[in-house]
């Protein structure tokens, strides 16, 4: 392991359930339930993809900047005021760092929101960059995404840890020569045995990197 990349929500940071919900509630409002799947299918895309998805899956009249606008809002006071990091988390990030390793975060959260939420519990400390599905210009279900960011890591594939609560990411970045890491998330616990099946390790909380 010479460097390690870093999913934001619900690795990091304990905020799946907040986005399961605000798409939800969202959807809701226009009388639609989301399928389950559909929600798995957008934890590897960015907002603004996942808005497109929707807006074009569900046939919705807003335009997108309506759309954006709404769940903007939501999504900064979220950010700003209410979300907790995941147990341990900065704990093990200083751990990799005294380790020095190479520490990323690849999240399909649009930068500006993920900034919030590093600088608040700075966890911009621990990390040498921040790669979006935006910057990078692919989505996390695309092999391209974690193959752009190894690139700029400098080093070999296989030497590059994914640590991910997303089955559909892991299986991504597996395809893309990474090795990858599950962790758990209550909101994702009926996946939960495909990333344990899928993955070489599986850990329920960041301290047990530890072990790898």
């Amino acid at each position: 392991m010479k460097a390690i990349i870093f999913d934001l929500d619900g690795t990091l940071v304990d905020s799946m359930g907040y986005w399961r919900r605000v798409s939800r509630d969202f959807m809701k409002t226009k009388g639609i339930d989301i399928e389950d799947e559909v929600q798995h299918k957008m934890t590897t895309m960015s907002l603004v993809t996942s808005l497109k998805y929707l807006k074009e899956y569900y046939k919705l009249e807003e335009s997108f900047d309506e759309l954006y606008e709404g769940f903007s809002k939501t999504v900064i006071d979220f950010y700003s005021n209410k979300v907790k990091l995941k147990d341990n988390a900065l704990e093990i990030l200083n751990y990799f760092k005294e380790k020095k390793k190479k520490i990323v975060i690849g999240t399909s959260t649009a930068k500006h929101f993920a900034e919030i939420v590093i600088n608040k519990y700075g966890i911009d400390k621990y990390i040498e960059g921040l790669y979006t599905a935006d910057s990078v210009g692919h989505i996390k279900g695309e092999e391209k995404f974690f193959t752009t960011i190894a690139d700029a890591l400098g080093e070999k594939k296989e030497d590059i840890y994914l640590i991910d609560d997303s089955y559909l990411a892991l299986r991504t970045a597996k395809r893309a020569g990474l090795e990858t890491v599950g962790m758990y998330d209550e909101n994702s616990k009926d996946k939960w045995q495909i990333v344990v099946d899928e993955n070489k390790y599986s850990i329920t909380n960041l301290i047990e990197l530890k072990n790898i």
